[in-house]
This record gives structure tokens, sequence and C-alpha cells, in this order.
């Protein structure tokens, strides 16, 4: 349970359009901690849909799983950081470099908004790739090295 009484579980808003991600929400809202937002919708509906979702007082997962080049990321985080996102996800695979440059822009830009920096999740193999599990724990020992404080492995 959070300090707002609300459950810490995430629902998956992996519906089509914002009209019935927001409606889903608001069905659920009271129940469910954190709406997740991801490729597909994020997609379809922008930005615009994220912060509709946190004016309504949802904390928001983006899921977009970053990446690529340490800059890019950094600037990536940067702006999901800016949108008051609570968590957004990285590839693992990314390297140090790059997982380093997500945290350190979402830091930096937190702190120059004078608010709390995203949880960053590092993503180690998606679940739709067989991989060993000695994969999916040395990507995760790696992340968790450059900083990151949480992972999503299959």
């Amino acid at each position: 349970m959070q300090a707002d009484g609300r459950s810490g579980l995430m629902l998956a808003l992996d519906v089509a359009s914002a009209d019935e991600a927001l409606a889903l929400a608001g069905l659920t809202g009271d129940y469910v901690g954190c709406m997740k937002v991801g490729l597909r919708l994020f997609t379809s509906e922008g930005p615009g849909l994220v912060r509709r979702l946190k004016e309504e007082g949802h904390r928001v997962f983006l899921d977009l799983k970053f990446h690529d080049i340490p800059n890019t990321v950094a600037d990536a985080s940067r702006a999901a950081t800016a949108l008051g996102v609570n968590f957004f996800t990285v590839h693992a695979p990314g390297g140090a470099e790059m997982l380093r440059a997500a945290l350190e822009a979402a830091w930096d830009e937190a702190a120059r908004m004078a608010v709390s920096p995203p949880t960053i999740l590092a993503v180690t193999v998606l679940t739709s790739l067989d991989s060993a599990p000695m994969e999916v724990l040395n990507r995760a020992r790696s992340a968790w090295d450059a900083g990151v404080r949480g992972i999503v492995a299959s």
C-alpha cells in the first residue's frame, strides 16, 4: 500500500486511444497505484495523454524502453522527467554509459524542477526473446552497478 492508500499495482493501459485509456484509468484509479503507458498508446496519443493522466492525479509508468546512444537516451530521460512520469524504462543492454546518462539526465532535470526524480527501470531481456538466465542476471547486475535501482526481468 502506498502513502496515499492506493495499491502498488500498475495497470497496463494497453488500449488504442486516449479516450479508452482515460476511461480505464478513471474506473480503476482508486485501486491501482500507477498507470502504464506503453509504446503503442504513447505513439498514437503522445505526451498529451501522460499530461492528462497526471492532471487527473494518476502516477504514470512510461514503458518505452529507451535504447540509443547515451546523449539521445539522456535527452529522452530529461523529457520523460519533465513530463512528470513516476517510472520509465531503459534497455539494460544499452550499457553502463547509456544507463548512467539516463540516470544523470533524469536527476538533473528533477533537481532543476525541484521534484523527485522518476524511478528508472532497466529491462534485461524482453519476454519474447529466448535468453539464458545468466544473461538476465548479468544484465541486471550491470544495470545495478551503473546505478539503476529497478530491474524488469523475464
